[in-house]
């Protein structure tokens, strides 16, 4: 009895459903452990709104309960991929964890099942009552929810049986795809937020908080003033291609200082010209390596641009901006390779309108 009881309830797990059963994920609770609101970046007020809506549900059981309202409330996070919705979800499931009255949170990946989707659907608010007050999060709701279960579904989300504690969390990239019924009807998914492309603010933003995890190293010199640099020249960049940049330029130069270190063990003398393909270019700057092909980086800043912006314009797409320099900014290998790696980026992003 005493194992079945343990076995009853989390130990530093989260609830998940999937293929027809609850099981417990130990893997997703590891993942969630570093994320918190500070590594969301978005819209000042956006986020205000989103932790307050989101967090201070739990807070408010009695107002709800004076003002004869049910104690549930449903949420939808939408937007372009990439822009924050399952960081935002994470750390709302480690603030949920860290409160005092800690708040569990079942995670549902898909509504397969033997005995059929429906079957699935109840299994999963079934559950959601028993642990009540929690989060319950349907991630990809578009893809969830299809034609032959919806009405099921929705009877689950406002009919009869009382879902007092639970707060759904729906996420999706196509809102357009969603039934009207779920989208637009308050009292089933109330508020909507949506996950834009991150404006020149938030991306600088982004590139102080990259910065502020390189303060310390001497891989490379990353100044303050270089941020709102790379912020513009980033326009269009979701936090997903942000991220894929900033990966792909510290990869580069470290690769290019460890080249450089071991052709100095080597005994090769410092001016010496050393052949692009062993990965170091001839004036003693960085160079594109992506996908087997190789380029050697251009001395100067200006004529960097230049060159990324014939390959954008020729290839239809965003042209980089003409940005002024101080001179130390100029020599900066770290602004090099970002504005080699931007134009590469450029060329594999979907840039269109949806």
């Amino acid at each position: 009895m005493a194992i079945g009881a343990w076995g009853n309830h989390l130990h530093n797990e989260i609830y998940v459903f999937d293929n027809s059963m609850w099981r417990n994920d130990k893997e997703i609770w590891e993942a969630i452990q570093g994320s918190s609101w500070d590594e969301v970046i978005l819209e000042p007020a956006m986020k205000q709104n989103l932790i307050r809506d989101l967090q201070g549900f739990f807070d408010n059981r009695e107002p709800y309960k004076k003002l004869s309202v049910p104690w549930k409330r449903g949420i939808i996070l939408h937007g372009v991929p990439g822009n924050g919705k399952t960081i935002s979800i994470k750390a709302l499931i480690k603030s949920l964890y860290s409160r005092p009255d800690p708040i569990p949170s079942l995670y549902v990946k898909s509504f397969n099942s033997g005995s059929g989707e429906k079957h699935a659907i109840r299994t999963i608010f079934d559950m959601a009552r028993k642990m009540a007050p929690c989060l319950l999060i349907f991630e990809d709701l578009d893809s969830l929810i299809q034609e032959k279960t919806r009405s099921y579904f929705l009877n689950e989300v406002d009919g009869l049986e009382s879902n007092d504690g639970i707060l759904m969390i729906g996420s999706t990239n196509h809102l357009d795809k969603l039934d009207p019924a779920i989208s637009k009807r308050p009292s089933r998914f109330d508020r909507k937020y949506n996950y834009k492309l991150p404006g020149e603010a938030e991306r600088t933003t982004y590139c102080r908080f990259w910065r502020d995890k390189l303060i310390g190293a001497d891989m490379v010199d990353f100044p303050e003033e270089l941020c709102p640099v790379i912020a513009q020249l980033t326009d269009g960049f979701s936090f997903a291609y942000l991220k894929e940049l900033f990966v792909i330029v510290l990869l580069t130069i470290a690769r290019s200082k460890s080249d450089e270190k071991t052709a100095m063990e080597m005994g090769v003398a410092e001016n010496s010209t050393v052949s692009s393909e062993d990965g170091y270019s001839t004036d003693g700057h960085v160079i594109v390596d992506r996908d087997g092909t190789t380029a050697v980086s251009t001395t100067a800043f200006q004529s960097s641009v230049q060159q990324s912006a014939n390959i954008a314009s020729t290839q239809k797409k965003e042209v980089l901006p003409h940005i002024e320099l101080n001179e130390t900014l100029k020599h900066s290998v770290l602004l090099k390779v970002v504005v080699e790696q931007v134009s590469v980026l450029f060329l594999e992003m979907d840039n269109t309108k949806e």
